[in-house]
């Protein structure tokens, strides 16, 4: 489900964290921990939709930030390389096959391990928490400046 609010993600940094600052679709907001995309239409970023032409381009971590047609609004932008800890991944095995598994989104909040079809692939199960009935596992996020 697409985010509505302020997410939270606990993170395990790999290397240092990397952000950039992108300007923002005037429609669009984005909220702490969206997964966000260049809209190749109007060549600014909004929170990811499942649009397939849209180049994903990293997590917006910070404040939520509202786009504005009256002037540019900007949102600060990491392009991955680090671990997200307990992140909700649907369709989970509960089992060691879990381990290394692609990790897909399908809008700006939603991660799975079974391929919605559009081959969005941003990160790979490294663990899981602990609790596996709870869905949830450690996800290494992909550096998308690497893809």
């Amino acid at each position: 489900m697409a985010l509505s609010a302020n997410g939270n993600f606990v993170t395990q940094e790999i290397n240092p964290i990397r952000t950039k600052t992108m300007v923002v679709n005037s429609a669009a907001v984005l909220y702490n921990t969206a997964l966000c995309s260049l809209d190749t239409t109007e060549g600014e970023v909004k929170p990811f939709d499942g649009t397939q032409t849209d180049r994903l381009v990293g997590w917006h971590f910070g404040d939520s930030v509202t786009g504005n047609a009256a002037g540019t609004v900007f949102g600060t932008i990491c392009a991955g390389g680090f671990i997200v800890r307990d992140l909700t991944v649907a369709a989970l095995l509960n089992t060691t096959a879990d381990y290394g598994a692609d990790v897909y989104a399908t809008d700006d909040a939603t991660y799975t391990v079974t391929d919605p079809g559009s081959g969005v692939v941003v990160g790979r199960i490294v663990a899981e928490d602990g609790n596996r009935a709870s869905g949830t596992a450690h996800v290494l996020m992909h550096d998308l400046n690497q893809r």
